[in-house]
């Protein structure tokens, strides 16, 4: 009984030293596969991988991967590339963090090595480290030093900063923070607190999710802000795709004024989403539609056609703020509606609308008095508000119809200008006398 339970326990030992080993080897034989097939995958494109050196190990791994930054859509002849490489060190022991985990280091090459020393200092390099899950996402951490340089009269003081970066095959989050931007020279100066960079990218090739920019207070010789926030949105919902991007300000100081509570609202909505990829797509494929086959051409055609006959929405929902003379708020919004007939009329199917309110002392009892004589403005609690509304071929000011006679031949003249971009006419045969002309000259 004792002998059998040493061959047990000693087969338990063999097959956990066996998983031990394979867990290793698995980790490395994938790193090997997957490095070779991004280097192949990126031959092309602006960011190209020029040179691999891969040392695969049973235990750790390393090598370098040397980068050009061109860019894809001019001659390689008219072009002098940046480049750089970042050196890896792989550690296939499977830990808490992941199946493997890794630290780089970047290496700019050439013009870029020398300015880089420049701003972060002789000695110092850009590096991190990282690990890849258990579930296949990757997370990257990366700690940039402190930077101090003058360039063209101008000094600079960066507090370090730290960064991070997780994704998977669709996804990305990147946070990045700062606590403090200086820069001083030439008469002026700009100075910066707690900068934050925070992006969450659902799909990084369509870009939704959401991506804010802070800045907890900025300061120059005029101008003084704080609370500046710049975020957007862009979600999917079903084959629509929204978009909204909103920058506020809480106190704005400049030239003796003081604005509090500013923001600025703009999206654009109800996007036929998979139009939308496909005009991106060709866009990149194509140097931004300069290069297109004819085949593309036609699909970006059909890609607008679908996106102006299934309608959308553009416009600024919100515009406002508030000072010691009173408040401003505004709104304008455009809206296509879905052609039944899925043909493009703008005269029958946009309809827009705004409006403008102030209050307090912002316009002097004889501009108040003024906009509500001519009667496209309203008097409200402290202040007058106009408005507009163009719906079904009717202009209306502050509920007073207008000819909208101008309205309509401008929305005639762009549809007409949609026609012939979608549908544009064969140039014309020519005839066969013609080309009988123009052989007999020739000979």
């Amino acid at each position: 009984m004792t002998s059998l339970k040493q061959w047990a326990v000693a087969a338990v030992l063999g097959l956990l030293a066996l998983a031990g080993l394979a867990l290793p080897w698995y980790s490395s034989r994938t790193l090997d596969t997957e490095l070779k097939a991004f280097a192949e995958a990126s031959r092309k494109g602006d960011l190209v991988v020029h040179k691999l050196t891969h040392e695969a190990g049973l235990f750790k791994s390393s090598g370098t991967i040397e980068f050009q930054l061109r860019d894809s859509c001019e001659a390689a002849a008219n072009q002098d590339p940046s480049s750089f490489s970042v050196s890896y060190s792989v550690s296939h022991l499977p830990s808490t963090r992941g199946v493997m985990q890794f630290e780089w280091t970047l290496l700019p090459q050439g013009n870029a090595a020398a300015a880089l020393e420049k701003v972060i200092g002789q000695g110092k390099k850009l590096g991190g480290t990282g690990a890849l899950g258990y579930s296949g996402l990757v997370k990257a951490e990366m700690d940039v030093p402190e930077m101090n340089f003058n360039n063209e009269g101008v000094n600079f003081q960066i507090t370090a900063s730290k960064g991070s970066l997780t994704a998977d095959t669709k996804a990305a989050q990147f946070i990045w923070n700062l606590s403090s931007f200086v820069a001083r020279g030439k008469g002026d100066a700009l100075d910066m607190k707690g900068l934050s960079l925070n992006m969450d990218l659902k799909d990084r090739n369509l870009g939704t999710g959401t991506i804010a920019l802070g800045v907890d207070g900025i300061s120059t010789a005029s101008v003084s802000i704080q609370g500046l926030l710049v975020r957007s949105e862009t979600t999917e919902d079903k084959d629509r795709l929204s978009s909204k991007v909103t920058e506020s300000v809480k106190v704005l100081k400049v030239m003796g004024q003081s604005l509090n509570d500013l923001v600025l609202e703009a999206s654009i909505g109800g996007l036929h989403a998979p139009s939308v990829r496909s005009l991106v797509e060709i866009g990149k494929a194509s140097c931004g539609f300069r290069n297109m086959t004819a085949d593309e051409s036609q699909k970006v055609r059909k890609a607008v056609e679908t996106l102006l006959t299934s309608g959308m929405s553009i416009g600024i929902p919100a515009l406002k703020g508030s000072g010691e003379g009173g408040q401003v708020s505004a709104s304008l919004m455009l809206e296509l509606m879905a052609a039944s007939d899925g043909k493009i009329a703008l005269e029958k199917y946009l309809r827009s609308s705004g409006q403008l309110t102030v209050t307090g002392t912002l316009l002097n009892p004889s501009q108040i008095d003024m906009a509500l004589t001519s009667g496209f403005a309203e008097k409200v609690p402290g202040g007058v508000k106009a408005a507009y509304s163009y719906q079904d071929g009717l202009l209306k000011i502050s509920d007073k119809t207008l000819d909208a006679g101008m309205v309509k031949n401008a929305l005639s003249q762009v549809d007409k200008a949609i026609e012939d971009f979608l549908h544009p006419k064969a140039a014309p045969a020519r005839a066969p006398a013609e080309e009988e002309m123009v052989e007999e000259e020739v000979e």
